[in-house]
């Protein structure tokens, strides 16, 4: 429960001067979020008891590890803020009134001038947003930029606990029987994708689909996808992915038919 002489707005102003690097009040300060949380990186304010979820608040700095070993990229060490909500009504309030141009979503990662900001709320799928918007957080914080329908694939690929990605995903068996009837999603229209508005669930299902060939189906996809992050964080100008891959493996649709297929 919150103090009764701390309002909601103001904890929702201090967590916004907090984000954002900024001075707050001598009021503001005293202000304390009902609990909060450090781990790793991970700085977590939160309006309900933080206890029951300190299992997978703690496995969150693992996605790190996991993002640099089978990524092979350089980890960032920069603070992430994690803001959680017991209530949806009270998440939505908050994007309403500092992130107005925020799309609507469950969860939501936000990166504006200063560190990363996560932000979700106790729903059905409360754990697989919050692994979903960190990997994004992660990712952010590491690279100068991941092309959107790339990062969408490996947020979806890292949302699920690692023992499910590699065939626990809530994707595989629509892939899967798409790949059986030769339906493969063209990586070349992903590509094509500037803005959030365009990702629909099939987009999401496709980036993911092309996120799990690169890191599990043949050894030149893999490469490839890492050294295309290597050239992004290296500020060298990666080119289009597509034409990477199409070059190590001239018939890709073909290669990730069969990778469904035999999966």
């Amino acid at each position: 429960m919150f103090p009764a002489s701390v309002s909601i707005r103001t904890l929702l102003l201090t967590a916004v001067a907090w984000s954002f690097g900024l001075p707050v009040g001598q009021s503001s300060r005293a202000a304390q979020w009902p609990d909060e949380y450090r781990i790793g990186q991970f700085i977590v304010h939160a309006d309900f008891p933080l206890a029951p979820h300190y299992d997978l608040l703690n496995s969150l700095p693992l996605l790190q590890t996991q993002l640099v070993e089978m990524l092979g990229i350089q980890p960032s060490h920069e603070v992430i803020y994690v803001f959680l909500f017991n209530r949806r009504s009270t998440y939505q309030a908050y994007l309403r009134e500092y992130f107005p141009e925020a799309p609507t979503r469950k969860a939501l990662f936000i990166k504006a001038r200063g560190p990363g900001m996560v932000f979700a709320y106790r729903g059905e799928d409360f754990e697989t947003d919050l692994r979903h918007e960190c990997a994004h957080a992660l990712l952010n914080a590491a690279l100068p930029m991941v092309p959107l329908w790339l990062d969408e694939g490996l947020a979806e690929y890292f949302e699920v606990p690692a023992a499910l990605r590699q065939r626990g995903s809530p994707h595989h068996r629509s892939v899967a029987w798409a790949a059986r009837l030769g339906r493969v999603p063209l990586i070349e229209e992903l590509e094509g994708m500037t803005d959030l508005d365009q990702m629909g669930r099939p987009q999401y299902r496709h980036a993911w689909a092309w996120t799990h060939f690169m890191l599990h189906g043949p050894p030149e996809a893999r490469e490839e996808l890492v050294r295309y992050l290597a050239d992004i964080q290296a500020l060298t100008p990666p080119g289009r992915l597509s034409r990477r891959l199409r070059h190590r493996i001239p018939d890709l649709e073909r290669a990730f038919a069969n990778h469904f297929r035999s999966w």
